[in-house]
Formats: structure tokens, sequence, C-alpha cells
């Protein structure tokens, strides 16, 4: 069976684009970059002399792997030097290297005065979260052909925008729901996976092209899987719209609290194990230190009961009912 033929995204002018909520998927929009010294300065040679002494997260390709890597640390002056002299026929049959994913905003900062971001974009609930937690969220790629970045949906149901400076990307996505449905092994190119899969959902399956001046919006939890079919240049950045601010605050949190998780479960067990008679711990024999474990437990149960609360309660609005449901309370 013939693959399926993939929809065009639609490509929108900067100018027309007031809000994100206009938006109900992804869109290529052009006219972002414009006003940005990056599109002249962003050179290979400017790298190399500014920045070439950085160590810099290089994504290192096998032969004969289009989407398995390994990551290792490597000069940013080595790497343009391989980047611009590596073939340009996107061959699997040698070795290839990616830089992705460089946070220089951490390593180098000043390169945040060579571009704004796009107003459309700047509302980031990330910024109100507490400093402590706050996590690096833009990051400069050098592609190369043959190296692809495979099936995924960005990390706590963040958006996404793609600027691309030099060169162009080929990008596949699909709705959330179709994305669901996905395997670990799929990929948006294989006919297998629009045999088995696409082919069962009603929804589109997208494709695009992205050249130099192109700025592709994702909203978050869009799957999406990435090509590069020529060396280029891109600046990307992931943030969290109030339309998603609970999915990515639920998802954020669980992170989080997985290390704690790891001790609670050592703790409940160890206690079993006193309960059922191995032995005697002292601090449990005391009535206080029972209370006062309870008063801590229930303090830092609440918050998640007053947002139980608050589900049960909108559930309980939005069905017509007159009172929240027993468990409310």
């Amino acid at each position: 069976m013939a693959p399926l033929s993939p929809t065009p995204l639609r490509v929108l002018d900067g100018s027309a684009v007031t809000t994100l909520e206009d938006l109900d998927g992804p869109v290529v929009i052009r006219g972002l970059q414009d006003e940005w010294p990056a599109r002249e300065l962003w050179t290979v040679q400017h790298f190399r002399d500014q920045y070439g002494g950085l160590r810099v997260p290089v994504r290192e390709y096998p032969a004969g792997s289009e989407y398995d890597y390994t990551i290792a640390d490597g000069g940013l002056a080595e790497f343009l030097e391989y980047w611009e002299k590596s073939p340009a026929d996107g061959s699997l049959a040698r070795d290839r290297r990616y830089l992705a994913e460089w946070n220089f905003v951490r390593d180098c900062p000043e390169l945040l005065d060579d571009f704004s971001v796009p107003a459309l974009f700047s509302e980031d609930w990330i910024d109100r979260l507490p400093e402590q937690v706050r996590f690096g969220r833009m990051w400069i790629f050098f592609g190369e052909p043959g190296c692809s970045t495979g099936l995924h949906c960005d990390t706590f149901s963040t958006s996404a925008w793609l600027a691309v400076l030099d060169g162009s990307k080929e990008l596949r996505l699909v709705t959330p729901e179709t994305g669901r449905a996905l395997r670990a092994d799929d990929s948006l190119w294989s006919e297998r996976t629009h045999d088995e899969v696409l082919r069962k959902s009603a929804d589109p399956l997208y494709e695009v092209t992205l050249r130099a001046g192109d700025t592709l919006y994702i909203p978050g939890d869009w799957y999406h899987e990435v090509r590069n079919p020529e060396r280029n240049l891109m600046l990307t950045a992931n943030f969290v719209e109030e339309r998603k601010l609970l999915s990515f605050l639920a998802q954020f949190e669980t992170r989080l609290a997985e290390p704690l998780s790891i001790l609670r479960q050592a703790r409940n067990a160890r206690i079993r194990g006193w309960a059922g008679g191995a032995g005697r711990h002292d601090e449990l024999a005391r009535p206080e230190f029972r209370a006062r474990q309870l008063d801590w437990v229930r303090g830092m149960t609440s918050e998640l009961r007053e947002y139980e609360r608050a589900l049960l309660d909108w559930d309980a609005t939005d069905t017509g009912a007159t009172e929240a449901p027993s468990g409310a309370g």
C-alpha cells in the first residue's frame, strides 16, 4: 500500500498572528526573525572566534544509524571544523555528528542580545516558577544531513518555537490523539507506521520543510519527527502556555517527586516490618512523635487535597450537579 500523502502546514505572516489562542495546531510563521542581528552575525567563523574554546554536547551517530546516538563532550571549534567539511550527502554509511541541545544561555548569555523572543512566545509560565526549580529551555542546533531526531513530543507538555537561520529542516507532525497510539519504534516516514497506525486516524499527517527565516510553532503534546536534509543552524526554545499549565505542573511535579517516592516506599516498607514484629522502634513507641508525624503528613498532602476538591467541584459544575461528589469533602 502506498504511503500516506502528508498535508502541508499552514504558512502565515507574522503580522497576521496576534495571539496563540488563534492557533489550534502547528503553523509556520514568517517575518519574526527580520530584525534579528543573529541572521547576519551567527556564522561559523563568529562562533569559532568567540566561543571555540567552549565544551559542548555533541550527538555521535554510528554508521548505519539514523536515530540512535550517544552524547560526547567536545570542543566547539573542533566540531565546527568537522561540520564545515562533512559530506553533504546524508549517507548513513559513515559516522556522523550533530551539535544539538547546546544550552548557550548558561555558557554565553551575551548571545541573547543577538535576537529577541517573538512576542507571540514571550508569555512563559516557567518564568513564574520559583527560581530554584526553573530549568534551561533554549538551545542552538547545528544540524548535519543523515542525523535525525526520532518521534517524540516535548517534555512536560511544553510548546516550542523553532527558528531556522540557515539551511533547512524537514518535520512531520501528528496530533496528540494520533501520537498516543504510536509505538516506541514507529516513524512518521515509515510505511509500516502509515499502514498500522496512521490510516486508522481521522487526523492528517502534517509535513513541512523549514528554510532560513521560517519559524515553526508546535503546541504542547503534538508528536513530531525531525530530519536534516542539509547542514543547518537553528535556534529553538520551549515554553509553557496558560492553556497547558495544569498538564505541565502535574508532569513536572511528578518528575520532582520521583526521588521522594523512592524514600517514601523505603520508609513504608520498614514501618510494615516493625508493625509485623520485626524489632521495636523507639520513635514510633512515643505518642507525641506519632502526633507530630501525622501533622507533618497532613501538611504535606493538604495542597493536593485542595486541588482534588477543585477538580471534583469543577466536574460537578460542568455536569450540572448541584453539589460535589461525596469524595470531595
